[in-house]
């Protein structure tokens, strides 16, 4: 590979081999800003000072984030009371893993063009908390798929019970082995 001539004290970003050196500068950088804000105190010191410091950063009368924490309500209510709606939970589910496998190329889009909907670009962060939320709502629903598998079983099996010997109480259980004797 050949190597451009580059200006006098640059360096080049590639190694002799060709690999790039900029994913080490980059987790070099941002140790070095973590580094910087814990020397000047500025840094959250625990979790209820890292989320005070989330709420602070945040415009809150942005319409596009009301409409996402709204979004974000109305699913979570949704999977909760369609709980034992097989066919709402399924819709539910595929409904946010779509949003989910969606949510990069959602995210990348409001990245490039913030300003002309936002006061502020919150696109790396933001979009990763709404991701982490949806899948939790798809969890949820996910939980549910096995337990209305079981309840689906109980039902059946009762039913055929109930066609085998009437019901299976005890005492079609004592004619049965009266009748057996």
């Amino acid at each position: 590979m050949d190597i451009p001539d580059l200006p006098e004290g640059a360096q080049p970003i590639y190694d002799v081999d060709g690999t790039s050196g900029f994913p080490e500068m980059i987790g070099s950088l941002n140790e070095q800003v973590y580094s910087m804000a814990r020397e000047s105190g500025n840094a959250p010191k625990n979790f209820r000072e890292d989320v005070e410091a989330f709420i602070a950063a945040v415009d809150w009368s942005e319409k596009w984030i009301r409409a996402l924490i709204a979004f974000q309500l109305v699913l979570w209510v949704t999977t909760v009371v369609t709980r034992n709606r097989f066919n709402w939970q399924v819709a539910t589910f595929f409904f946010v893993s779509i949003l989910v496998w969606g949510s990069e190329t959602i995210n990348t889009y409001a990245h490039l063009n913030w300003k002309a909907f936002s006061t502020q670009d919150y696109f790396e962060l933001f979009f990763d908390r709404f991701r982490r939320a949806a899948s939790d709502a798809c969890n949820v629903s996910d939980g549910e798929f096995p337990l209305d598998a079981a309840n689906l079983l109980v039902d059946v099996k009762r039913e055929e019970l109930q066609r085998k010997g009437g019901g299976g109480s005890k005492a079609n259980k004592k004619e049965s082995d009266k009748k057996s004797e």
